[in-house]
């Protein structure tokens, strides 16, 4: 035999429940209305920006000192700045520099030669962000004869050339 609990109404059970099925159901409702909901926004007018470079030598500096074994021959200091429109762009400098002898060397620093942090081949500085529109960075160019270089490599007339470019990054 099956036992009856006539401790609470059957009426009431049967409200308990649909009470239940009431709330769980329209907060369902509500929460899928909420996520459905639509705002207009206002347009605005969207412009892209440009991104160019301008380079100045500052300092004084005419021509690359003779080298000799282990010697190094500095530049004077090259201010890049990157110009253009747009307030939200953010730059990175990579700078390649080359020779045509392979008995000589090079190093771009960031700042002093020598001193400043330097830019590995292949390699990009900018700090955390990036650089913005408008901020400038200077570049000097180390030439060094390495230390077993041949008498004919010696004293020679070197025309190192560097090439700087400005790639835009994420901000």
């Amino acid at each position: 035999m099956s036992q009856r609990d006539d401790g609470v109404p059957r009426r009431l059970r049967w409200g308990a429940m649909l009470a239940t099925v009431l709330v769980l159901g329209g907060g369902t409702t509500a929460a899928q209305a909420f996520w459905q909901s639509r705002v207009p926004l206002a347009a605005g007018v969207v412009a892209s920006g440009d991104l160019a470079l301008a380079t100045q030598w500052v300092g004084s500096w005419s021509a690359w000192k003779p080298l000799y074994p282990s010697g190094v021959s500095d530049t004077a200091t090259l201010r890049v700045t990157a110009t253009g429109s747009g307030t939200t762009l953010r730059w990175k400098l990579s700078a390649t520099p080359t020779t045509q002898s392979t008995w000589v060397t090079t190093q771009v620093f960031v700042g002093a030669c020598g001193s400043g942090t330097v830019i590995p081949p292949g390699g990009s500085y900018a700090p955390a962000g990036g650089l913005k529109t408008g901020q400038s960075v200077d570049l000097c160019l180390r030439v060094t004869l390495r230390a077993d270089a041949p008498s004919t490599a010696q004293n020679t007339a070197i025309s190192p050339s560097m090439t700087v470019t400005a790639d835009q990054v994420l901000s």
